[in-house]
């Protein structure tokens, strides 16, 4: 059924006094997975459904069906209006306003010729990625994970103030997990892509930086405890930047979840340090037209030379303040309602190449992953202390392999210790899109023996 017709059916019937909106997406997904030079899984999915809002006296009722015929859309509405009965009233409870003109496409959401891709030819793909990654070095006793998926995803919105739209979108991606061995010692190696087909992935790339990552850290130590430059590789730099990025929201600074509650206008970070959020950038995993409550997506600096300058609004939270939107209305699907979230996450890169931010850094630690993020990272305190494995840099160059450490500052303190972004962004999906890219930092605590 044409998704837009749906939705536009769905909110035809709102009644005098109340605003309903309509989700309704459809979607192709497919996932294979390889072991042992076999395919050990193959799944696909078909999941379409609409999800319905429906606000009346500041009351907000919702409701679900993956039964797209005319009987459960017609029960969809009516039990999101019963829900709104039994809500608790909210007075910023409300839908986006009608568009003055509708968002511009992105056309290159979508990859020409992915559809034609067959599922044979993905997994050959996957089975090339787990052999390449065995057949790297000798040193390579398994592949824990290889992994393809895919989807293509259509999505429609329409609200009875006057919002209505639809786009779609493919995504692909595959990782590698790679367990490496050398005499006693054994360490794992991870990689990734993501892209819009698999006709853009490469799967010898992905294969030779897993193993690439675990060889690195064979024979790693820990060093003694000291304070030093610390150097964030991309992947762990987009690790920071989700932890940061959940305290961004107007949501969590008015329910006192941020660590930036009341700093708006102050220096939070090092001078010249911008940091962006932008749901138009094409080649961000987070990209589209409009956010999930319909609002147009747009470019938005957070932190802007170094000083708070906003933070990430969808309408309720927006609405709390007598503001209007940014655009970071997100959902997991048709089955939930909208929340304040992340898009594309950045901060804003330098020319400077990694390479030559190696060599500024010095004698310092060069962190490859994070453990313990959830437990050591706190977006309200801004506490920030995880475990950490890498390399020890001595005057740029990479040396020895480091694991066991600790490293620690207030998260505060390290953005405005931040120096230099270099140009290597790559992008993270971490429950929303974060760019990260190696990041100088000019001091933390490194505690190891």
């Amino acid at each position: 059924p044409d998704l837009a017709d749906l939705a536009g059916r769905l909110v035809q019937g709102a009644r005098p006094g109340e605003e309903v909106e309509a989700y309704v997406t459809h979607a192709r997904t497919f996932e294979a997975r390889a072991y042992d030079g076999e395919v050990e899984s193959v799944s696909s999915a078909e999941p379409r459904g609409a999800g319905v809002r429906v606000v009346a006296d500041g009351r907000v009722g919702f409701a679900y069906t993956t039964d797209l015929r005319g009987g459960g859309l017609e029960g969809v509405v009516a039990a999101a209006r019963d829900n709104a009965t039994h809500a608790t009233r909210d007075e910023a409870a409300g839908l986006a306003p009608s568009w003055e003109r509708a968002p511009e496409a992105i056309p290159a959401l979508v990859e020409a010729g992915h559809e034609r891709i067959t599922p044979e030819q993905k997994t050959d793909f996957v089975l090339a990625l787990e052999r390449a990654a065995r057949g790297q070095d000798a040193r390579v006793k398994a592949v824990e994970d290889a992994v393809y998926a895919d989807s293509h995803t259509r999505v429609a919105i329409a609200t009875s103030t006057g919002v209505g739209g639809v786009y779609e979108r493919t995504d692909a991606w595959s990782y590698a997990v790679a367990i490496v061995e050398e005499g006693s010692d054994t360490q794992m190696g991870f990689e990734f892509g993501l892209a819009r087909s698999m006709q853009t992935l490469d799967h010898e790339w992905i294969a030779a930086n897993a193993v690439r990552r675990g060889l690195a850290v064979l024979g790693a130590r820990k060093i003694p405890s000291a304070k030093l430059p610390v150097v964030f590789d991309p992947y762990v730099a987009g690790q920071f930047l989700g932890v940061l990025g959940q305290a961004l929201t107007g949501d969590a600074v008015q329910k006192g979840r941020s660590l930036f509650a009341g700093r708006m206008g102050d220096k939070v970070a090092a001078e010249g340090l911008t940091l962006v959020d932008d749901g138009r950038l094409e080649d961000a995993p987070g990209a589209a037209p409009w956010d999930d409550e319909g609002v147009p997506t747009r470019r938005t600096e957070v932190i802007s030379g170094g000083r708070l300058a906003s933070f990430l609004y969808d309408m309720r939270s927006a609405r709390r303040e007598g503001r209007a939107s940014t655009g970071n209305a997100a959902r997991a699907g048709f089955k939930s309602v909208p929340h304040a979230s992340p898009t594309n996450l950045t901060f804003e890169s330098s020319p400077v190449t990694a390479e030559e931010v190696l060599r500024r850094a010095g004698r310092a630690l060069l962190v490859r992953d994070f453990h313990g993020v959830h437990s050591g990272a706190n977006p309200v305190s801004g506490d920030f202390s995880v475990g950490a494995t890498g390399l020890l840099l001595d005057g740029g160059e990479p040396g020895q392999p480091v694991k066991e450490v600790t490293i620690a500052a207030p998260m505060l303190d390290i953005l405005d210790r931040i120096e230099v972004v270099a140009s290597d962004r790559r992008w993270l999906p971490f429950g929303g899109s974060y760019g990260g890219a190696t990041t100088l930092v000019s001091e933390m605590t490194v505690a190891g023996e």
